[in-house]
């Protein structure tokens, strides 16, 4: 039986026991944003409390806000974010999602595995911890989320475009 998902959804993987090492988990969180401004040990003890979760294709692994608030990483396959029956995102290996939960804001979107995937999942305490220690990491998870707005902005501008929406000046 699967474990309890956000706003009613089954999540039908669980916690697997660890099939990545710590320092298999540290290079590859390395390079993955906001990780990348955290020293190496810094991201070996995130690493050390992350766990692993597995899930077949077309399996949910959050809808709507995820209630136990964790950051997604992908070490191996696809997830597709959706909102209102389009996918938002794809995140393949390297990628993190989830971010909205993990500070508590509903995204009302669901994560599906697109193909079979592996991903390391951050709990909101731990991710609560990592930042109040390190401002630098704080910082960086902030320039993220611009970065990611920074997108849509520049996407929804250029559908006006398109559309010949927007306001005259």
């Amino acid at each position: 039986m699967g474990a309890r998902a956000a706003g009613g959804g089954v999540m039908a993987a669980s916690a697997v026991g660890p099939s990545l090492n710590v320092v298999q988990r540290t290079l590859l969180l390395l390079d993955v944003s906001p990780f990348e401004a955290l020293s190496s040990e810094e991201v070996g003890a995130l690493a050390t409390s992350m766990t692993e979760m597995r899930f077949d294709a077309g399996e949910t692994i959050f809808t709507d806000v995820d209630p136990e608030g964790r950051l997604y990483v992908v070490v191996d396959g696809a997830v597709e974010i959706w909102r209102s029956g389009i996918v938002i995102q794809r995140a393949t290996r390297g990628h993190g999602f989830g971010i909205f939960g993990l500070l508590g804001v509903a995204a009302d979107a669901t994560a599906r595995a697109a193909e079979p995937s592996h991903l390391l999942v951050l709990a909101r305490e731990d991710f609560i911890e990592a930042i109040s220690d390190n401002p630098a990491f704080a910082v960086a998870c902030l320039r993220g989320l611009a970065l990611r707005l920074k997108a849509l902005l520049d996407r929804v501008e250029a559908l006006e475009g398109v559309t010949g929406g927007g306001t005259t000046g």
